[in-house]
């Protein structure tokens, strides 16, 4: 099931715009909520205390060592692999859900190595959730 909603994030997260940009993507630290994004390239945020609704949080910021690109799957496992020690349950078991913003390959050119994992869950109607406090060590 999460393999489906996974792909519906991915449709769902290009159809919506950034309302209103104040919180630099590449400044964006582990605990940082923000509100849902809307292109491929991201550069800014609509950033909100994690006390008010949001969409997203972020639960893990690391750096690639691979000395070319690596495929976007890469990316994704990276988030995944660090959910657990995030979220402190295992994703598989988990209601929520993590993808990454990563390197373009422009910006790959340029020395962007960093990766951001960020949280999002879903509704009852399969629509992206408003969520409430933050998912750091919440064990959903």
């Amino acid at each position: 099931m999460k393999f489906f909603r996974i792909v519906l994030m991915t449709t769902v997260v290009a159809l919506f715009a950034v309302s209103c940009s104040d919180g630099n993507v590449f400044e964006l630290k582990v605990g940082d909520c923000f509100q849902e994004i809307g292109a491929t390239e991201i550069t800014d945020v609509e950033m909100v205390d994690c006390s008010d609704p949001h969409n997203h949080e972020v639960i893990s910021v690391w750096n690639v060592t691979d000395a070319s690109l690596p495929a976007d799957s890469a990316f994704e496992e990276g988030c995944y692999d660090r959910f657990e020690a995030a979220i402190g349950t295992p994703y598989a078991e988990s209601a929520i859900y993590v993808t990454p913003i990563y390197p373009s390959p422009q910006s790959w050119d340029q020395g962007d190595r960093e990766v951001i994992c960020y949280s999002f869950e879903f509704n009852d109607a399969d629509e992206l959730a408003m969520v409430t406090g933050s998912v750091l060590n919440s064990g959903r």
